[in-house]
């Protein structure tokens, strides 16, 4: 009996204490099989933002903005238009949409001078601006869910080893329970509680199970990876010395950062041209207009004028200048004037949000940093109060059950640095996404 106890004992102490090393990439912890995709976190932030419906939708909405910056600058370009005025009419000849009924005819015009084209063309222009930083902010909130989901599944995975490594210790202090039992040296309760630690080790390494499998799909979602071969991971890193700056500095990085910020300020821009544009309605336009007519004898003009042309044309000038137009004008540039107030209202909204959050997000990494070290420092200082227990064990001063509640120790400690090093991942990774600084850090 006592050969058997050693020997559990021993297995058991070589499982906990070697399982912060047996970090592996894959879920058994096995050496990568040739057919598998390893993939590194930087690897995997690249391929979702050039293959994920998310960045392709906000770069097709990018070109679409840059398109009607085009199209708006051909109010200021010449227009051309040829077609034909076939009628036929009996009497005095009538007109077309304005034109004498003609077999050919071409109409030409130019703005000279209109201020509201000219504004409306700005407007378009910073619209198509705030598209592109619209394209910068989903890749930065990319970045933050693809790396976040890779360091899942890392750290996942190596909790799947070390709550593997739970269970096994937990079967065989279960055997050996069984067997105290049988010889009646323990009671039912305390066989009891060996068969629910059982459970409870299987319930653990089935959540850690659940949590890499989600995480693998949702990182498979982000990439466009397909097919049956398995992910493997490495030990994610980020370079990333901008979050070691103090808040103000962090504050001002991410006003210069901020693919929100520079939206806001870009859609200010717009509006104020807006206001402008309505304003150019009150104002006279300039136009140089021209056309030419190849008109018809079928259509009764020699019946009805002295002189009959059968090639006309005209150039001239076109002046507008606005009188009265029930005060449509006066509430259009009152309505751009409220839009511009409430975007004002906005930027400085995201200016006081953002720096809020720039010294939530410092804070947050500070404890995260502070938390990971204080589970490092005691999953070190329970790894000697082990090796030291093993020493009284061997001289009797202690009982082996004494030794296996320090070994459990250890091994809740180790889950507790796993997941401290995974919010501190999470910390970095917000705190970069909060200054616009995720996708940069991963390039």
């Amino acid at each position: 009996m006592n050969r058997i106890m050693k020997l559990s004992s021993i297995l058991f102490f070589f499982s906990v204490s070697g399982a912060p090393a047996a970090a592996p990439s894959g879920s058994s912890g096995e050496i990568p099989s040739p057919e598998a995709r390893i993939l590194t976190v930087r690897e995997a932030v690249q391929m979702a933002l050039s293959r994920s419906p998310q960045m392709l939708q906000a770069e097709a909405q990018a070109m679409g903005a840059k398109e009607a910056a085009r199209e708006s600058r051909s109010l200021n370009r010449p227009q051309v238009y040829a077609g034909s005025g076939l009628a036929y009419n009996n009497g005095m000849p009538l007109s077309i949409e304005g034109a004498a009924p003609s077999i050919f005819q071409v109409r030409a015009s130019q703005a000279v001078f209109s201020k509201k084209n000219n504004n409306l063309i700005r407007e378009a222009e910073e619209n198509g601006a705030a598209a592109r930083f619209n394209r910068e902010s989903a890749g930065n909130d990319l970045a933050c869910r693809t790396a976040l989901a890779y360091f899942t599944l890392h750290q996942a995975r190596r909790m799947i080893a070390l709550a593997g490594d739970r269970l096994q210790a937990a079967l065989a202090q279960k055997d050996m329970a069984q067997s105290l039992f049988l010889a009646g040296r323990i009671s039912p309760a305390e066989a009891a509680s060996a068969k629910t630690a059982v459970s409870a080790a299987r319930q653990q390494r089935l959540v850690f199970e659940e949590q890499a499998g989600v995480a693998e799909m949702e990182l498979r979602s982000y990439t466009g990876l397909s097919g049956p071969a398995p992910i493997h991971t490495l030990e994610p890193q980020i370079k990333a010395p901008a979050v070691d700056g103090d808040a103000e500095a962090l504050y001002r990085q991410a006003l210069e950062n901020s693919p929100e910020i520079a939206q806001a300020e870009a859609d200010i821009r717009s509006r104020e041209f807006r206001v402008e544009a309505e304003r150019g309605e009150r104002l006279p336009k300039l136009d140089l207009v021209g056309q030419y007519a190849l008109l018809s004898d079928s259509n009764n003009y020699t019946d009805y004028f002295n002189r009959f042309e059968r090639n006309n044309y005209l150039l001239g000038i076109s002046i507008q200048v606005p009188v009265f137009d029930g005060f449509r004008t006066s509430a259009r540039i009152a309505r751009s004037r409220h839009e511009l107030y409430e975007a004002r209202c906005r930027l400085e909204s995201l200016k006081s949000e953002l720096n809020l959050a720039t010294r939530k997000g410092l804070s947050a990494l500070r404890i995260a940093r502070g938390a990971r070290e204080h589970a490092r420092n005691e999953v070190e200082a329970l790894g000697k109060d082990v090796r030291a227990s093993e020493v009284l064990l061997e001289s009797g001063r202690i009982s082996r059950k004494d030794l296996e509640e320090i070994r459990t120790q250890l091994l809740q400690k180790e889950f507790a640095l796993l997941e401290a090093e995974q919010n501190l991942f999470q910390s970095k990774i917000e705190l970069l996404g909060i200054i616009g600084s995720t996708a940069a850090a991963f390039q």
